[in-house]
């Protein structure tokens, strides 16, 4: 059958119509899929970093959140110590405790304390517990408490960064470990915890679980280097004994120290007080810093 003039013209007409689509079809078709692999391009390749914000660190923001966390854990520190103290004062408990050794004349330290039956807590310095392992191991087999003390006992290094305080003791508790098997997380920091353990550095110590532990009671035998730390000492024990605190007494792994020792331990037999160790439960004395904190340099 012919088509007419007019038929020719729609037959055109539609089959122009019909490419047309199909040439729309495609194109729309190849855009789709140009546009869904840019997008998984620009998903897979944008750069996303988990670090911490630089400049965070240091930001009055991060500044008040340790300062919220720390009055939070202060709160909680003193309810601790309370408590303890009740327990305490009913025994007329005191807490001895030596820095800086173990030295060479720490088995004459150990060997005055049980002759009069007492017990004190050590914090030692990494290399010192390396270079009188046997001493430390007697330490632990007669109920000694066993404590941190750092490494290089130098301000300028141990104080040096936010993190240094930490990978210090990080360091010395591995040793007493490696020799004793004790993991210890009592810290004492050499001159104490004021004023050169800032905020950050403390987070960091409480992020390794460790308690920072200070004094009450300072002997002054680091200072006085004769026998007038123990009048000094009885004192001090007297006066926080009356007012219903427990003492923690600062006291020094030194000849001169342990010298006079007896003197010191015969009064507090006389008095009937009872000394006892600190362990890693004990809630710490610790020092706050209450605007007083500041970095060493």
């Amino acid at each position: 059958m012919r088509l007419n003039n007019k038929g020719r013209v729609l037959s055109a007409i539609l089959l122009v119509a019909v490419v047309v689509l199909i040439f729309e079809l495609v194109i729309a078709n190849k855009s789709d899929k140009a546009a869904a692999t840019i997008h998984t391009t620009s998903v897979e390749t944008l750069p996303v970093s988990f670090e911490p914000i630089k400049g965070f660190e240091e930001s009055p923001l991060r500044q008040s959140i340790l300062l919220k966390e720390r009055a939070e854990k202060e709160v909680a520190r003193k309810e601790a110590v309370a408590k303890q103290n009740k327990i305490d004062q009913r025994e007329k408990a005191i807490y001895l405790t030596f820095d800086d050794g173990p030295s060479a004349v720490a088995d004459q330290l150990l060997d005055t304390l049980d002759a009069y039956q007492m017990k004190a807590t050590f914090f030692m310095l990494g290399p010192n517990i390396k270079e009188h392992s046997k001493t430390v191991i007697r330490m632990k087999n007669e109920g000694f408490g066993l404590g941190l003390h750092g490494v290089t006992h130098e301000a300028g290094k141990i104080y040096s960064s936010a993190s240094a305080p930490a990978d210090e003791m990080i360091k010395d508790r591995k040793i007493l470990e490696d020799v004793t098997g004790v993991h210890s997380n009592m810290v004492r920091l050499p001159y104490g915890s004021i004023p050169y353990l800032t905020e950050d550095m403390r987070y960091l110590l409480d992020q390794n679980d460790f308690n920072v532990w200070d004094w009450n009671v300072d002997s002054r035998d680091w200072e006085l280097k004769d026998r007038r730390y123990v009048q000094q000492t009885k004192q001090a024990i007297d006066r926080f004994i009356q007012a219903g605190v427990t003492p923690v007494v600062l006291l020094h792994d030194k000849p001169h120290t342990i010298q006079y020792l007896p003197e010191l331990l015969s009064y507090i037999k006389k008095q009937g007080y009872k000394t006892k160790v600190l362990t890693n439960e004990t809630p710490p004395e610790t020092f706050q810093c209450n605007g007083r904190c500041h970095s060493i340099s």
